[in-house]
């Protein structure tokens, strides 16, 4: 597995833990068996972007010269 896909689902899955079970608890919503699935595949492809972005931003960051004087 690419380490930007790994990344990704863990971003994704930190992110579906907190947007869908932990702001329903502290607002006291009751849990949705449909909205919970619906939330998966919204958020792995939401990790899998931010992955994806991290991954392309840290290969476009041009190496850093170091002058020595």
């Amino acid at each position: 597995m690419k380490r930007w896909v790994r990344s990704g689902l863990v971003w994704g899955g930190i992110l579906y833990v907190i947007s869908m079970v932990i702001f329903p608890l502290i607002d006291h919503e009751r849990f949705d068996i449909e909205k919970l699935l619906m939330g998966i595949p919204l958020w792995v492809v939401v990790g899998l972007t931010i992955g994806y972005l991290f991954e392309r931003k840290k290969k476009d960051k041009p190496a850093r010269k170091i002058s020595r004087g």
